[in-house]
This record gives C-alpha cells, sequence and structure tokens, in this order.
C-alpha cells in the first residue's frame, strides 16, 4: 500500500515536471519556426510572408492534400490522353482544398496550382518534417514518462521480490524456533513420564515431578496459542470488532488485572491515567491484549525492585499509552527488530520464558487500528517528561479526529 502511495505521488510530480518542459519546448519551437522556416516556407513557394493561424491539424490535413496533387501529377505524365481530363477535374479540386485549408491570398491560391509534382512533393515532405518536429516534444515526453514509470514498477517488484525472500527466511527461522521452543519441553515432559512410569521417582520427588510436567506442558500450550493468535491476525478472514471505548477505563483494567503480579514480582508501580473518560473507536479486547501483553513483559523481563509506569497522556491530536520500567536497555541490534517473531530482549530467548511472539502479535493489533507502536530508550526517552526518570518505554500512540 505505501509503495502504491509512493508510486502515485512520483508519478503525479514527474508527469507535471514532463508537461511543464514540454510545453516550454513546444512554445520555443513554434517560436523558431515562425520566425524563421515557416517565413521561408512562405516566401520560397507561395511568394508571400502572410503566416495564417494554422493548426497542427490544419498543417497535417494540408501536407497530405499537397502530397495527394505530386502523386497526382506525376499520374498524369504516364496516364493515357483521353483520361487527362478527368485527372485534372481531381488536380484542380486538390488544388482549392489544399489553398482554401490555410486561407492564403490570391497570388498565393495561384502559386499552389502552379507547383510542379516534384514541388508539391518537397512542399508535402517540408510540411511533414515540421509536424515531425512539432509533434516531437510530445513524443519525447511519452517515452521519458513511459520509462520512469516501468522503472518504478521494476523497482516495487524488486523491493517486493525482496521482500517476499525475507519473509520466506524469517517464516524458515520461526519455525525452527517453534520446533527448538516445543522439543524442549516435549523433551522434558516425556523423561519424566517415563521416569514415573517406570517408578524410578521416590514419592517425595513425584509432586515436584508432576509440577514440572504440569509447567512444561503450560509453557507449549502458550507457544501454541500464541503462535496461533499470530497467524489468525494474520489471516484474511481477521476482521477487528470495534466500538466506542473508554481507553482510560480500559488501562485501569489492564492495571488492576496485574497489580498484584507487579507486587508478587518485588516491584513498585507508578500509575497516572486520568479520571476523564477518553472515547476512542478500538476492539477493546484486542487492544487490552496489547496493553496486558506490554505490563506482563515489563514484570517478566526485569529484576525485583525495578519500577514500573503506566501512564495516559492526551491532547487534541493523540492519545499516549506508555508502559514504562527502570530495567536493563535492549541491546540496539535487538531493539531496530524487537516487534519481529522470535525477537526478545533477553540473550537467551528462554532465560525467561518469553517467546518472542507477544510484541509481533501486539504491533499486527496496533497497525490494524491504524495506531502506533514505539520502543523509546535512554537517551531519548529523557525528552518524555512522564517516563524521564525510566530506562525504556513502549509507547502506543492513537491518533484523535
Amino acid at each position: 500500500m505505501e509503495d502504491l502511495k509512493n508510486l502515485k505521488h512520483f508519478l503525479i510530480i514527474r508527469f507535471i515536471w514532463i508537461v511543464v518542459a514540454t510545453a516550454v519546448a513546444e512554445a520555443l519551437i513554434f517560436y523558431v519556426l515562425e520566425h524563421t522556416l515557416f517565413k521561408a516556407l512562405m516566401n520560397a513557394f507561395f511568394h508571400t510572408d502572410n503566416i495564417a493561424d494554422i493548426g497542427l491539424a490544419q498543417m497535417g490535413v494540408v501536407a497530405l492534400s499537397i502530397l495527394a496533387g505530386s502523386i497526382l501529377g506525376f499520374v498524369k505524365a504516364i496516364i493515357p490522353q483521353q483520361m487527362i481530363r478527368s485527372l485534372d477535374l481531381m488536380l484542380s479540386a486538390v488544388n482549392r482544398f489544399a489553398s482554401g485549408i490555410i486561407s492564403l491570398p490570391d497570388p498565393a491560391n495561384a502559386a499552389v496550382s502552379d507547383l510542379s509534382p516534384v514541388m508539391r512533393l518537397i512542399l508535402a515532405l517540408v510540411i511533414l518534417g515540421i509536424l515531425i518536429l512539432v509533434l516531437l516534444p510530445y513524443f519525447v515526453a511519452a517515452t521519458v514518462f513511459s520509462g520512469m514509470v516501468i522503472r518504478q514498477f521494476r523497482a516495487i517488484e524488486d523491493r517486493e521480490k525482496a521482500e517476499r525472500e525475507e519473509y520466506e527466511r524469517k517464516r524458515n527461522l520461526m519455525l525452527s524456533d517453534i520446533a527448538h521452543d516445543l522439543r524442549t519441553p516435549m523433551t522434558t515432559v516425556a523423561g519424566y513420564a517415563a521416569a514415573l512410569q517406570d517408578g524410578m521417582v521416590s514419592d517425595e520427588k513425584r509432586a515436584e515431578i508432576c509440577a514440572a510436567i504440569q509447567t512444561k506442558s503450560a509453557r507449549m500450550s502458550d507457544l501454541i496459542n500464541l503462535l496461533f493468535d499470530y497467524v489468525k491476525l494474520d489471516s484474511d478472514g481477521f476482521t477487528l470488532t470495534r466500538e466506542d471505548t473508554d481507553v482510560c477505563e480500559m488501562v485501569r483494567e489492564c492495571v488492576a488485572f496485574l497489580y498484584q503480579d507487579i507486587e508478587d514480582a518485588g516491584m513498585e508501580a507508578d500509575i497516572d491515567i486520568p479520571d476523564e473518560p477518553l472515547m476512542i473507536n478500538a476492539d477493546r479486547i484486542q487492544l487490552s491484549r496489547v496493553i496486558t501483553n506490554l505490563i506482563t513483559n515489563a514484570i517478566r523481563h526485569n529484576e525485583a525492585g525495578a519500577r514500573v509506569g503506566i501512564f495516559l497522556t492526551h491532547d487534541s491530536e493523540r492519545i499516549d499509552i506508555m508502559v514504562c520500567d527502570s530495567g536493563r536497555l535492549i541491546p540496539p541490534e535487538i531493539a531496530d527488530h524487537i516487534f519481529e517473531p522470535f525477537v526478545t530482549g533477553d540473550e537467551s530467548r528462554n532465560s525467561r520464558g518469553g517467546t518472542g511472539l507477544g510484541l509481533s502479535i501486539a504491533h499486527k493489533i496496533v497497525t490494524m487500528h491504524g495506531y502506533r507502536i514505539r520502543l523509546i530508550q535512554k537517551p531519548d526517552i529523557a525528552g518524555y517528561k512522564q517516563a524521564e526518570n525510566y530506562s525504556k518505554m513502549f509507547r502506543i500512540t492513537i491518533p484523535r479526529g
């Protein structure tokens, strides 16, 4: 979509440039022809420099009629004598037609009739040459513009090809990561189950092993559910269910849902959400998932003692939802791709149990709404008053109006 928008803008600008350049070239050609070749042509063939207003269509008809007269003149020299009178009548009609179109004075009209077939042929070729010269800027403009269009479409095709190849590469990498993330807990669960079945686990350890199996199974279930959500959001049949929603109340509900988790993780929360309602048209369930995911990430990927901030600000143009934390910065090489599937801020993808799909899903949901989500870290975060005491934040920007 963005490529088509850029292409439209590019072609409109280039078309205007070409039209202006063609108009200037055409004006110069007419000026030069009027003061040089037109006058020389009139004097040479018609013994007058009285140039009437002749359009391109008239000029072409004149050239063709004079050319026809020259052909008839050549034919007259080789046909039988009894057919000459009929040919003379046709030649006279052509002469009157050619002379009348450009409204030449009487002496010049006579001059048209007096021209020999050879001179008529030369005159016709000269007029046709003038026509070609006059039309040349249009041919050049059409050729240049067509070349621009072709090059732009080829560039778009090349970009789309590169994007498809990159998509295939990422998809294969994602499938490999999914296999890895599923195989590890599956191997553990299978080993524990075999140990239980073979009676290799003592009664004291049995509860611990069952808890581990439950944890690993839940991990696999979460990954499969996230993968399902990721694929569902990317499918053609999925649409948002928009409704008028109080975004302040929605964010408060998300914070309340996870507040106990924040305290259990040994963290402190700073919350600043306006009391007055701010209405937006959004899919409440999906957008709540995004905010919940961002808060969960802040809890999961930071140490005890870190601070988590959830702020909502607004003005006449936009609403900003900010989820901040005082934890470690995300390395730039990871931050640049943080919203891509299976990218996490941890040194190891499995060190905190993250799948790397959550932020990708959040990005999809926000983008489908027409909103924007960004990761902002130090030192750039210093430009935001509410978040300046934190190390990083995810900011969702919702346009108003």
